[in-house]
């Protein structure tokens, strides 16, 4: 559970307390009130250190749970704290109104997890600082994301260059005839590479020409490139073939690569 500190106005004093697992109040500014009381007298009375050792002992608390010193002032956290049990032996040495509006405030916070505001300047008090974090919850996380944003921005700088190179390379005109592949995968020939894409369910033959079936027919594998030959008559006779775009020859070797691998 995360720790809260929570500022209360006291006859224009302010008093943090803090709530975790419990409830602790800073002696420090309990005690600004009442110059003429010395609160480390107080503190060190042999009657608190009584109190604190048969606390201690019934409920199992340490020194350290019962009375803290953190550097710095009050309002940024420091002073002498002190378990709600013992902070309100202490208010009672210096107030009785006091005691009993610190008890109070420790009842409502234990049974309500807040407490309620006695006047205005309490409540302006208190919304200033539920206002006051949430800016700064708000500018820790325009932090990260300003630092998140930063980070992607140069993670895109240099994947760019790869990026570009593979448009370029994928939406390249150049074709390869299934001879150039197939010697590129390491076969011997274009029809041992179209048999096996035939064994694979990629391509099919169909009046003399491979194809791609329907499944791999719409994604750019392939174009067909129409090619001319002298006749016996002198007269010109074409014949279209299906040649491989450059991410069809991608993808064949993907598709080898991971076969090779397996084997």
């Amino acid at each position: 559970m995360q720790n809260s500190i929570i500022n209360f106005d006291y006859k224009g004093n302010q008093i943090p307390f803090e709530k975790g697992k419990d409830v602790l109040v800073n002696l420090t500014a309990m005690a600004k009130s009442y110059p003429e009381k010395n609160l480390t007298t107080i503190v060190n009375s042999q009657e608190i250190n009584d109190y604190c050792y048969s606390l201690s002992k019934l409920k199992k608390y340490s020194f350290a749970d019962l009375l803290i010193v953190r550097k710095g002032a009050p309002h940024l956290g420091g002073g002498t704290w002190a378990h709600r049990l013992v902070a309100i032996r202490v208010a009672q040495k210096l107030n009785s109104d006091l005691a009993v509006w610190v008890d109070m405030r420790i009842e409502e916070l234990l049974t309500t997890g807040v407490t309620t505001v006695s006047n205005d300047d309490e409540a302006i008090a208190y919304a200033m600082q539920v206002l006051r974090k949430r800016l700064e919850t708000a500018k820790a996380e325009k932090e990260r994301l300003e630092v998140e944003n930063h980070l992607q921005s140069e993670q895109l700088k240099l994947a760019a260059p790869k990026v570009k190179y593979v448009d370029e390379v994928l939406q390249s005109s150049q074709t390869y005839t299934s001879t150039q592949v197939a010697k590129e995968l390491g076969m011997r020939e274009a029809e041992q590479l179209h048999k096996a894409l035939k064994s694979k369910g990629i391509m099919f033959k169909q009046s003399g020409q491979w194809m791609l079936t329907a499944k791999y027919s719409e994604k750019g594998y392939t174009k067909p490139r129409t090619v001319t030959f002298p006749r016996s008559d002198g007269s010109q006779g074409s014949n279209t073939i299906t040649v491989w775009t450059e991410r069809g020859r991608a993808f064949l070797h993907h598709l080898f690569g991971k076969q090779n691998q397996s084997a």
